[in-house]
């Protein structure tokens, strides 16, 4: 009988552990369900314009995200930042990354970037890829252009050129290319005979300068005159008097057809590319004297020349520039006309010696001597032949 009693305070016992057991598990795991129901958050993110409302027991945006059904990439862009503290209702907005293919100057990258155009696409690339590139670098797309997934994007460094041509001098960044195409780029166009510095077909380096020099060709026709000549026939008076006119000379014309090169508007040359007389001259005939034997007042002699003057006279006594006494006989003279001490003979007046000069005496001119005022007033101003002997 007591052993049966044992036996069921035993049971009593054990039941009473297993019931203690369950309540214990119970408090447990709805102090359990209770802290997590107290730390449970929503947050709300925007993406691709779309709102999706996400629970989370994570204590920041990044690790919120990270732990969620999206598709995150280290690239996109989020607000607010990755290391914000999660509250409920918080929302969040991501800009999503978008893979990119970079080649620069042969070399590719492959990435993704959040930024909305090329420009700012290259920005960001070249500083995650330590590319340094500039914004005179060429690009196979527009800068302002929206970027689009899986774009490609090619990239050729540009070198600092000048160019200089019309007048203008052009400072300017250009990748690599021949002279040619640099020239095409710039719309500067090149005519046949146009001069470049470089030749076309060389590729450009940095700090090359190209020199486009124009150059014109242009014809132009001359006419000149051609000069008549004078074709001089003896004749039967004096030597040294003025020729007598038998045929006017006529001058001829000359034309020529002339090609004149300028470069940048200066002329630099000029070719005679035909030419032909449009009139002949015609030539000038004239009587010229060849006598040098006259007979003048009851005298011949010879002389070397004869001098057409305006002869007047003076008297008064004195001496001479050469010091000989002024006297009947003696004249005076331009000594670069008649050298002084010339033996003289002047129609009108007789022999004569050239041994006085006077400041109005010059060129074809003489003075005669007379022994008196009357007889000078008498001879006034005459043209008379001089012969020198």
């Amino acid at each position: 009988m007591s052993e049966k009693r044992r036996t069921s305070a035993l049971a009593l016992v054990r039941s009473s552990r297993k019931a203690q057991i369950s309540v214990t598990l119970l408090t447990v795991v709805f102090t359990l369900t209770t802290v997590l129901l107290l730390n449970l958050k929503t947050i709300h993110v925007e993406m691709d314009g779309k709102v999706q409302s996400i629970t989370t027991l994570r204590s920041t945006v990044g690790s919120a995200l990270e732990h969620s059904k999206l598709e995150i990439y280290e690239e996109d862009i989020i607000e607010p930042s990755r290391d914000t503290l999660v509250s409920k209702g918080l929302k969040i907005k991501i800009i999503p990354s978008v893979p990119v293919q970079l080649t620069v100057d042969g070399e590719t990258f492959t990435g993704r970037t959040a930024a909305p155009t090329v420009g700012e696409a290259l920005e960001d690339l070249s500083e995650r890829f330590g590319l340094n590139l500039k914004v005179t670098d060429e690009v196979n797309l527009e800068r302002e252009e929206k970027l689009s997934t899986n774009a490609h994007l090619e990239v050729r460094r540009a070198v600092p050129i000048k160019i200089i041509a019309d007048g203008e001098e052009i400072n300017t960044y250009m990748a690599p290319r021949t002279v040619k195409e640099a020239l095409d780029k710039l719309e500067i166009t090149l005519n046949e005979k146009d001069k470049v510095s470089l030749p076309l077909n060389r590729v450009i380096k940095e700090k090359d300068e190209i020199k486009v020099t124009r150059v014109e060709e242009k014809l132009e026709t001359v006419r000149n005159a051609i000069p008549y000549k004078t074709i001089a026939q003896p004749a039967n008076f004096p030597v040294g008097l003025p020729d007598r006119v038998v045929t006017k000379g006529v001058n001829g014309e000359h034309e020529q057809v002339i090609k004149i090169t300028l470069e940048d508007g200066e002329e630099v040359s000029r070719e005679i590319i035909r030419q032909k007389v449009v009139k002949a001259p015609v030539d000038r005939v004239v009587s010229r004297g060849s006598q040098t034997t006259v007979s003048r007042g009851g005298q011949t002699f010879n002389f070397k020349r004869a001098y057409q003057m305006r002869a007047t006279a003076y008297t008064g006594g004195g001496r001479t520039a050469t010091g000989a006494p002024a006297r009947r006989g003696v004249i005076a003279v331009d000594p670069r006309v008649i050298p002084l001490g010339s033996k003289v003979y002047v129609e009108g007046y007789g022999d004569a010696v050239a041994l006085d000069t006077g400041g109005a005496i010059k060129g074809n001119r003489v003075d005669i001597y007379l022994d008196s005022e009357s007889a000078c007033y008498s001879w006034g101003v005459r043209s008379v032949i001089v012969y020198v002997k």
